[in-house]
C-alpha cells in the first residue's frame, strides 16, 4: 500500500516531468538544426525577402513600418512577417547566421509550446513530448525553418500555439476579458501568414476533444450549448474573412492566381486530393524531399484520384466511427484534413503541385493520431511502455539524421537546386534557377542548356523564356535571343520586361523599326521604359 509520503514524492516527480520534456525538446531541436547556422541565403525567395529588399535592409523604422502594413510586395499580404525580418536585420545585419538563428529560436519555442499546450490539454507528458520531438526534427519541416524566407512558417505558428493557450485559459471561465488574448493573439497570427485562417474551426475542435464542452462535466447538468460555441468564433471566422480577402488580393496583384473554370477545377481538385494523400506518404517515408515539385496535369488521372478519394473517405470513415471510443482520431484526423485546406490546391497559387512547407501545421494532427495510438497500444501490453519508448527513441532518432542531411542541401542555391533536379523528374523551375545561377557565375554555356530544358518542359513559362533569351544575348546568339524574347510576349502580351528585352535586341541588330514598334508597345504598358527605350533609339540614330 503506498504511504502518504510515496504519493507525495510520486507528484514532485510528476512535477519535474513537463520542464523537463521542454529542456530535452529545446536540446533535440537545437542540436538537429545547429547546422543551418552555418547555410547562407538562397538566391530564391531570401532576396525578395532580405538580400535585395532595400526596405527591409533599412531595419526597423516608422517608414518601413508603414510600408509592411500596406504592401503586397512578394505577392503576399503579411505586415508581421515583414517587421520581423526587418528587427533581424537591425540586430545582426546581413549575416545569414542571425537570420537562421532566429527561425531556429521560434521553431524550437514553437515545438516547446506545443508540448505544453498538449499536456495543459490531456495531462500527458509522454505523448505531448513524442508529438513535439516529431513536429520538431521531421525532415517535412527543413523547408520551414532552413529557409530564411519561410519565417513567416514559423512566425505564424508561434500565434498559433500561443492563441491555442490563450483559448484554453478562456475556456475555463469564458468572458470578454478573457476573450480579448484570443483575439489578439489569432490576429497577430493572421499579420504573420494567412495559414491561421482554419484556427477557428480548429478550436471548436477542441471543444469536441480534449475540453470536452460538448458533453456534460462531472457535477453539471449539460455541455456548452453548440450555439454558443459557433457564436463564440464569429468574431475570429470575420478577422480570418478579412485576411483572406486581404492575401486573394495580393496575389491577384502579382498575377499568382490561376485561372479558375470547369476544366481546371477538376485538375486542381484532383491534385488536390492526390496530395493529401502524398504528404501522408512523406511523412512516413521523408526521402527525396526537394524545395519544387512541378505541378503535371498528365499526373492527375481518373484512377489515381479516384484511389485517392476512396482512401480518404476510408480513413475518414474510421476516424468518425472510433471517435466515441478514441476522439484523438477525430481530432488529429480532421486537424489533418481542415489545416490544409488552404494551400492543398482547390485554388492554385504559383506552379507547384504541393510544397514540404505546407505541412508545418497540418502534421501535428497525425502525430496526435499516433502518440495517442502508441499509447493505447503500449497500455494493453505487459511491456508494452518500454517497447513503445524504444520505437518512438529509434524513430527521432532516424527523423534527426534525415533531417540533418536535409539541411545540408540547403548550404547554398547550388546545392539545393541540384539536389532538386536530381530527386524530382521534369523539374523546370530547379533548371531555371540553376540556369540563373550558372549565369551569373560566367557558365553561360551550362545556363543555356538549363534554360532550354526549362523552356522544354514548361513551355508556356515567362520566367525560362526570357531568361533563354538573356543568354543567348549574352552569347552573341542575336536571332535566337531575338526569337525567345517574341515568344515570350506572344505568350504574354503584357509583359514589360520582355517588351523591354525584345525592343533593345532589335536595336543592336540594326532592326529600327521594329524596336520602334517594341517601344508604341511599352507606352500602352509603362511609359517610363518606353520613354528609355526611344531615347535609346533616337541616339542610335544619332550615331
Amino acid at each position: 500500500m503506498r504511504t502518504a509520503g510515496d504519493i507525495r514524492n510520486h507528484r514532485r516527480a510528476v512535477q519535474w516531468h513537463l520542464p523537463l520534456a521542454l529542456i530535452l525538446i529545446a536540446a533535440v531541436t537545437t542540436a538537429v538544426y545547429w547546422p543551418a547556422l552555418r547555410n547562407g541565403f538562397i538566391d530564391f525567395d531570401d532576396d525578395v525577402y532580405v538580400t535585395a529588399n532595400l526596405m527591409v535592409q533599412q531595419g526597423l523604422s516608422l517608414k518601413g513600418f508603414l510600408w509592411s502594413l500596406t504592401t503586397f510586395h512578394a505577392a503576399n499580404w503579411h505586415p508581421l512577417t515583414w517587421l520581423s525580418h526587418m528587427l533581424n536585420v537591425e540586430l545582426s545585419g546581413m549575416n545569414p547566421a542571425g537570420h537562421h538563428a532566429t527561425s531556429l529560436f521560434i521553431h524550437a519555442v514553437n515545438s516547446m509550446l506545443l508540448c505544453a499546450l498538449l499536456y495543459r490539454l490531456t495531462g500527458f507528458v509522454g505523448r505531448s513530448l513524442v508529438v513535439a520531438l516529431l513536429f520538431a526534427i521531421h525532415p517535412l519541416h527543413v523547408e520551414s525553418v532552413a529557409w530564411v524566407a519561410e519565417r513567416k512558417d514559423v512566425l505564424s505558428t508561434l500565434f498559433w500555439f500561443l492563441t491555442m493557450g490563450a483559448y484554453v485559459w478562456y475556456t475555463g471561465k469564458p468572458g470578454l476579458k478573457r476573450y480579448l488574448p484570443v483575439a489578439v493573439l489569432f490576429a497577430l497570427g493572421l499579420m504573420a501568414k494567412q495559414m491561421l485562417v482554419t484556427l477557428p474551426v480548429i478550436l471548436l475542435l477542441m471543444d469536441y476533444w480534449p475540453l470536452a464542452r460538448l458533453t456534460p462535466r462531472r457535477g453539471e447538468r449539460g455541455g456548452t450549448d453548440l450555439r454558443f460555441l459557433l457564436a463564440e468564433k464569429i468574431p475570429l471566422v470575420v478577422m480570418a474573412a478579412a485576411a483572406s480577402l486581404m492575401i486573394l488580393r495580393a496575389h491577384a496583384s502579382a498575377k499568382a492566381l490561376f485561372r479558375v473554370d470547369g476544366e481546371s477545377l477538376l485538375l486542381h481538385g484532383g491534385n488536390a486530393f492526390l496530395s493529401y494523400v502524398k504528404y501522408i506518404r512523406n511523412m512516413f517515408w521523408p526521402v527525396d524531399l526537394a524545395l519544387f515539385y512541378p505541378f503535371e496535369p498528365s499526373a492527375v488521372t481518373a484512377p489515381r484520384v479516384a484511389g485517392a478519394v476512396v482512401l480518404l473517405a476510408l480513413l475518414t470513415g474510421l476516424a468518425v466511427v472510433q471517435g466515441r471510443k478514441r476522439p484523438y482520431l477525430v481530432f488529429g484526423w480532421f486537424w489533418y484534413l481542415i489545416t490544409l485546406l488552404p494551400v492543398i490546391g482547390f485554388i492554385r497559387v504559383g506552379g507547384q503541385a504541393m510544397a514540404d512547407r505546407y505541412t508545418y501545421i497540418p502534421l501535428v494532427g497525425l502525430f496526435i493520431i499516433l502518440a495517442w495510438g502508441g499509447g493505447e497500444l503500449a497500455g494493453r501490453w505487459r511491456n508494452g511502455l518500454p517497447a513503445v519508448t524504444v520505437v518512438s527513441v529509434i524513430v527521432v532518432a532516424i527523423l534527426s539524421v534525415l533531417t540533418v542531411k536535409q539541411i545540408r542541401y540547403w548550404q547554398s542555391s547550388y546545392d539545393l537546386y541540384a539536389h532538386a533536379l536530381a530527386v524530382v523528374e521534369r523539374n523546370w523551375l530547379a533548371h531555371n534557377n540553376m540556369g540563373v545561377l550558372l549565369s551569373q557565375h560566367n557558365r553561360n554555356d551550362e545556363a543555356i542548356l538549363h534554360f532550354q530544358e526549362s523552356v522544354r518542359l514548361n513551355p508556356t513559362g515567362i520566367e525560362g523564356i526570357r531568361n533563354l533569351g538573356n543568354s543567348y544575348q549574352m552569347a552573341g546568339r542575336y536571332a535566337e535571343a531575338i526569337e525567345a524574347y517574341r515568344l515570350a510576349v506572344r505568350l504574354h502580351p503584357d509583359d514589360v520586361e520582355g517588351h523591354v528585352r525584345l525592343g533593345y535586341a532589335y536595336l543592336i541588330t540594326g532592326n529600327i523599326d521594329l524596336a520602334y514598334q517594341e517601344q508604341v508597345q511599352l507606352k500602352r504598358l509603362n511609359e517610363a521604359y518606353a520613354r528609355a527605350l526611344l531615347d535609346s533609339i533616337q541616339a542610335s540614330g544619332k550615331r
